[in-house]
């Protein structure tokens, strides 16, 4: 007999990775997505909770991508098409389609150029919400490479000195292989944090931690409510003295890239975080290069193992018990959710559920 995994709380389920791949799959097919698009879609989402980013997996199936659809807001059926291409760049258009088939055609293609051609910058404009930005960066991976990925979205960070919200959280991600170590993979979002660290705190009942968020007149506040209704502020917090213009900085570099770039909506284009029934024309920032063109690629992932192990191996503070480096965590909690099954929270288990009657097809199949 199998074993089942403990739910951590009442209320929590626990699903096998495969089964929650096939409900999102079976979902979206409901909704007129192709097959292969949404075997990209639930790929993409199950990613995340995989690693352990609850913030952009199957707790959005609901309300970014499923009612979208149904209202009109995205185009289930749309394929991306190429408005200019080089031999070391492409720009595409996803034609409002949904942000994962876009991120992941338009990634696979850079990573073709770059093989090609050494390198490959592109850009995506007219998209959707595309889920966890190390999904694509990582895609390179398999091929030698390093990938980059970002995108930009509606407005929820303000500015440095600023209260209104003007920005996205804009996040970067790139993934550098290695040896034997695990690859390192930088994922993260230009605001202290991302806006899914937010709906967590509010489905759980709990506080955001101070320096989060601010309420619409510009106070701090540890009201997840609040914060929604207000902005988040970039990384490096409240103004210059802890680094808060650096933060700002780079999230206005995303848009650049994402958005004036790639000839699609930036700024206050975007629709503003009360305006969700508006086109969000989102744009994506991909990027892929071969490591062989500076050095022996052998060479240079013996070298990754030995700096990556300077700082696993280096003391920790007083009080923890090792150091890591970015996305040791997540793979490590791909292992054991890919073992155990992945938990979600009773708002995210009623919203798959809600799901399936709204779809009018069976529910999770939830272990027991």
């Amino acid at each position: 007999m199998a074993q089942t995994v403990p739910q951590a709380k009442p209320g929590w389920k626990t699903i096998q990775v495969g089964r929650l791949h096939e409900f999102v799959r079976r979902a979206l097919l409901r909704c007129g997505v192709s097959e292969v698009d949404a075997g990209q879609v639930a790929d993409v989402l199950t990613a995340s909770d995989l690693r352990g980013v609850e913030s952009h997996g199957v707790a959005r199936l609901e309300g970014f991508y499923v009612d979208n659809i149904l209202s009109g807001m995205i185009d289930p059926k749309a394929s991306p098409t190429v408005v200019r291409e080089t031999a070391t760049s492409l720009a595409l258009d996803a034609n409002n389609g949904l942000g994962h088939p876009a991120g992941v055609k338009a990634m696979t293609r850079t990573i073709e150029k770059a093989l090609e051609s050494s390198v490959c910058l592109t850009t995506v404009r007219n998209s959707n919400h595309y889920g966890i930005a190390a999904y694509y960066s990582m895609m390179a991976l398999e091929h030698g490479l390093i990938g980059i990925s970002s995108t930009n979205s509606m407005r929820w960070a303000a500015p440095t000195f600023g209260k209104i919200p003007l920005n996205g959280t804009s996040p970067i991600s790139v993934a550098i292989p290695a040896k034997d170590e695990e690859p390192f993979v930088l994922d993260m979002a230009t605001t202290t944090v991302a806006l899914g660290k937010l709906e967590i705190a509010k489905r759980k009942g709990e506080p955001l931690r101070t320096g989060w968020a601010i309420d619409i007149d510009g106070n701090p506040t540890n009201d997840p409510d609040e914060g929604m209704k207000g902005s988040i502020l970039p990384l490096g917090g409240f103004g210059t003295e802890n680094g808060g213009h650096k933060g700002y900085g780079l999230g206005l570099l995303v848009d650049i890239l994402c958005g004036v770039l790639a000839g699609g909506h930036f700024g206050s284009q975007h629709p503003a975080k009360t305006e969700w029934r508006k086109p969000r024309d989102v744009g994506h920032f991909f990027g892929a290069f071969r490591i062989d063109g500076f050095r022996a690629l052998d060479e240079f992932r013996a070298t990754m193992d030995r700096e990556l192990r300077r700082f696993k191996e280096s003391k920790p503070e007083e009080g923890q018990t090792r150091v890591y480096v970015a996305g040791e965590p997540e793979f490590e909690k791909a292992r054991r959710h890919g073992r155990d099954g992945v938990t979600l929270d009773p708002v995210v288990c009623a919203s798959l559920e809600s799901v399936a009657k709204k779809l009018e097809i069976e529910p999770p199949a939830w272990s027991v």
